[in-house]
């Protein structure tokens, strides 16, 4: 009897421990749910524009970078108050929010690579001209890095998202096209 009472119990273990998912699968589970979240990168431009043609001044769309991160990467971030921080507060943001890390800077290769894969795998990456007053930021996006002739780097796929005011957005152009020098580039990730 008790020989069958622990076969029993043996197996009834094997069984509930059996059910549960996977480390991996847990992990699928999470990056699903969080690609449910994201909006394509077309979709945002489409907001975009429907924002900048409403614009009534040159302040409105100020809050559509941190927007564009967010929704693009589905993550719940880069707010104060509830609400997105404008294009000239990200760089503060990013660098006083212990959930980013500066990955280095543009004109190493080695960093370039790293933003393109981490964005690739699912991470907000961002460039930040960290020379400009307004420390215009870029979003990388997932794509293949293209060699810059400018540059002599591969650059990695980023898109554009400015205040009604300021020049025309882009998606799916390299970084290169963003800013004619790698110097000062800063590239970041939310951990």
């Amino acid at each position: 009897m008790k020989r069958i009472f622990f076969i029993i119990t043996l197996l009834l273990s094997a069984f509930i421990v059996g059910c549960g998912p996977t480390a991996e699968e847990k992990e699928k589970e999470e990056k699903e749910l969080s690609t449910q979240k994201r909006l394509t990168i077309e979709t945002i431009l489409g907001e975009y524009n429907d924002c900048s043609a409403n614009a009534e001044s040159r302040n409105d769309c100020k809050n559509f970078t941190a927007r564009a991160i967010c929704e693009y990467y589905g993550i719940d971030d880069l707010k104060k108050g509830g609400e997105y921080v404008e294009y000239h507060e990200i760089f503060d943001f990013v660098t006083t929010d212990a959930s980013w890390k500066n990955l280095g800077m543009a004109t190493v290769q080695e960093t370039l690579d790293n933003a393109q894969q981490m964005a690739n795998d699912g991470f907000a990456v961002v460039a930040i001209d960290t020379e400009d007053k307004h420390k215009l930021v870029i979003v990388i996006i997932e794509g293949e890095q293209v060699k810059s002739g400018s540059w002599g780097l591969n650059a990695p796929t980023c898109a554009a998202f400015f205040p009604a005011s300021g020049p025309k957005p882009f998606i799916h152009k390299t970084l290169n096209y963003a800013f004619s020098s790698p110097e000062g580039i800063q590239l970041w990730v939310k951990k």
